[in-house]
């Protein structure tokens, strides 16, 4: 690994997202919030930010609001708070149920919410924590909200977008490397659910290896003419993902994010690449940085 990663452009001045409709998920802080406030900045009309803590979106949208770059470009924009609790797949269809009676178009759609946990946990759908919230009920949301999608690109004759927070972690997965192989019969699903197959360190890499084989999957089943879908990883990034190590590993990891981490600005640059300036090309494909990569 590399001390310094490389640097990252900005964003190519005249982006214009006037009349358009994203929802961004995990948004209450870090990555998602300033994936929320360089939207606002590029004139996008709706915004909603889709947090597990209602108290803590608020918060979110009241500091991107308040800054003089958002007052300045886009003063009447539409942010709203909504709650979507990842670890619940009903959690997600009442979202998506009251997104879609609300709401007649959605342009954007960024799944961010993510979580890296090194203790075990069972949810009430009976998956794994992490694969859960990760994996599962971003696939949920996102087939939940495709018909819309799909319109919506039908009404306005350009493509609508869906963009992975993803992770070049991914070739760290248990199952890559082969610390903990499927058995014999034994489902995907099945074996990141046994407890035996539970690897603390490589579980967040075991969820977005996941993450990268649906968007192969569905790229089988979308064209791209209709919805672009694709995923990006921002390199390392100081946000507070890291804040839930114990202490003996929190202090190096902040120590080697204070030498390498690039900040949240920068990773906003990555995600609204993906998300709104590379264009058909990037579909069903995983983007490092900016870059398209087998």
């Amino acid at each position: 690994m590399p001390i310094l990663q490389a640097p990252v452009a900005p964003l190519p001045e005249g982006i214009s997202l006037r009349g358009q409709t994203a929802i961004v998920t995990g948004a209450s802080n870090g990555i998602g919030t300033e994936i929320v406030a360089q939207l606002l900045e590029r004139d996008i009309s709706t915004v909603i930010l889709a947090v597990r803590n209602v108290a803590k979106g608020e918060a979110a949208r009241k500091s991107v609001l308040a800054r003089d770059s958002i007052k300045k470009a886009n003063p009447k924009a539409v942010v709203k708070v909504m709650k979507l609790e990842a670890e619940d797949y009903a959690s997600v269809q009442s979202f998506t149920k009251t997104f879609l009676a609300e709401n007649s178009e959605l342009h954007l759609l960024l799944l961010n919410a993510g979580i890296g946990v090194l203790k075990r946990d069972v949810v009430s759908s009976g998956h794994e924590k992490t694969i859960q919230v990760n994996y599962l009920s971003n696939v949920l949301l996102l087939l939940e909200l495709l018909p819309l999608l799909n319109d919506t690109a039908d009404k306005t004759g350009k493509p609508t977008r869906v963009t992975w927070t993803g992770s070049r972690m991914h070739s760290s997965s248990a199952l890559a490397k082969g610390k903990v192989p499927l058995k014999p019969g034994e489902t995907v699903l099945g074996h990141f659910d046994s407890e035996e197959s539970f690897v603390p360190f490589a579980r967040y890499a075991d969820s977005k290896l996941l993450c990268l084989f649906f968007l192969f999957e569905l790229r089988k089943h979308l064209t791209g003419d209709k919805v672009i879908h694709n995923s990006f990883c921002p390199g390392m990034v100081n946000t507070g993902m890291s804040d839930v190590l114990p202490i003996y590993l929190r202090l190096p990891m902040n120590l080697i994010k204070a030498i390498r981490a690039r900040s949240v600005d920068v990773a906003g640059w990555t995600a609204l690449n993906a998300a709104v300036v590379v264009g058909p090309e990037s579909h069903g494909q995983f983007l490092m940085d900016k870059d398209i990569v087998e």
